[in-house]
């Protein structure tokens, strides 16, 4: 029986779905009226137990009408100038020290909020990446090109990966996997050179524009995508050897009916590349129109990519290096994946640009 896609959710940190993990403390009790004074006076020893690792605690919380519970960190006993000190706010009554337990981490969610204040009252403070949810027209863009990726990973991948790089909702570049002829040519890598070959040649046709000369024709323009298939082959089907083909699709700029759009290999002649005209304005106005790649960018920077499955480490760490904006990918790598499966690095502080991530949802039809 056949799986649909049925939706998109994003991947969150592990911390936001993780139970709650409580640590042992204590408090001392005293009356309503004084626990002002009392804070004041414990502030400086409660600060040196709890530090800033758990700010996330409040510092009391209500008992009764009548007293309040003041958290005094892991110590179960006062100093003895500290503990007269509070003796003598509370009226010379006897201090009463209980022990409780409170979460040792943050709430990431309202529902964590919720369910581990229970325990001791905490704060809430909204995380980089709340959780959300995506608009209908926002899931059904999404699909339609996973969908996309995944026929180009079938019909062009020797193990059927497939990626699909998009800016504005256009189709950029795409590419199926050839590791089958090379350990490193993954489909994301393919896709993220030929988009890298689509920028560079932009800046080599504008810069001989403005310099006012050029070793490149009008024609050059209309086979820019075609670059690709000397270093990886397996992405089209062979044909005769002074031709090659690229990848394109019909329908692949906009969003429609949800289907997969017919994808096509176009024929297109080398001997007609080769000529010696002058590059004008007019070419860089047809090369623009025809590939809406931003000139003035740092590589795939506010691209959307489009994966047939979760991709590896190498991958992953090129699409950082690259700047990606938004990874959805659809099949699980149980043993590689470097964004669900066996780490996330979309969340590893260290590394200088993240990027969000979702998956699919597959439900039998």
């Amino acid at each position: 029986m056949d799986y649909q896609i049925v939706d998109i959710v994003e991947v969150y940190p592990d911390s936001y779905t993780q139970a709650i993990e409580l640590t042992p403390m204590y408090c001392l009790e005293t009356t309503k009226d004084t626990t002002k004074e009392c804070l004041n006076v414990m502030r400086d020893f409660v600060n040196s137990q709890l530090r800033n690792n758990y700010n996330h605690l409040k510092r009391c919380r209500k008992l009764n009408e009548e007293n309040v519970q003041i958290l005094m960190g892991f110590c179960a006993e006062l100093p003895d100038d500290l503990l007269s000190k509070i003796v003598k706010i509370n009226g010379g009554k006897p201090i009463t020290i209980k022990m409780v337990h409170a979460s040792k981490h943050p709430p990431m969610t309202r529902k964590q909020y919720a369910e581990w204040s229970l325990h001791w009252p905490l704060y809430y403070r909204k995380p980089e990446n709340e959780l959300r949810t995506l608009e209908k027209e926002e899931i059904k863009k999404f699909i339609h090109f996973v969908k996309i990726s995944i026929r180009v990973g079938k019909n062009f991948g020797t193990y059927q990966g497939g990626c699909v790089l998009t800016h504005n909702d256009k189709i950029i570049a795409c590419s199926g996997d050839n590791i089958k002829n090379h350990p490193l040519q993954h489909a994301v890598m393919l896709t993220i050179e030929q988009a890298s070959f689509k920028l560079r040649y932009l800046w080599k046709i504008k810069r001989e524009v403005n310099m006012g000369r050029s070793d490149y024709s009008s024609k050059t323009t209309d086979c820019i995508t075609k670059h690709v298939q000397n270093a990886h082959t397996s992405e089209c089907p062979p044909g005769p050897s002074n031709k090659k083909c690229k990848i394109g699709s019909t329908e692949g700029g906009s969003v429609s009916g949800g289907s997969t759009p017919n994808l096509k290999c176009e024929v297109v002649d080398e001997d007609e590349v080769v000529d010696s005209g002058a590059a004008d304005e007019e070419d860089l106005k047809r090369l623009s129109m025809r590939n809406p790649v931003e000139d003035d960018q740092y590589l795939c920077t506010n691209y959307y990519a489009y994966l047939s499955h979760e991709p590896c480490f190498m991958c992953a760490m090129a699409m950082v290096h690259s700047r990606i904006k938004c990874v959805i990918f659809d099949g699980l790598n149980p043993d590689n994946g470097a964004l669900f499966s066996r780490a996330k690095l979309q969340f590893v502080k260290n590394l200088n640009h993240h990027f969000k991530v979702y998956r699919t949802v597959r439900s039998k039809s």
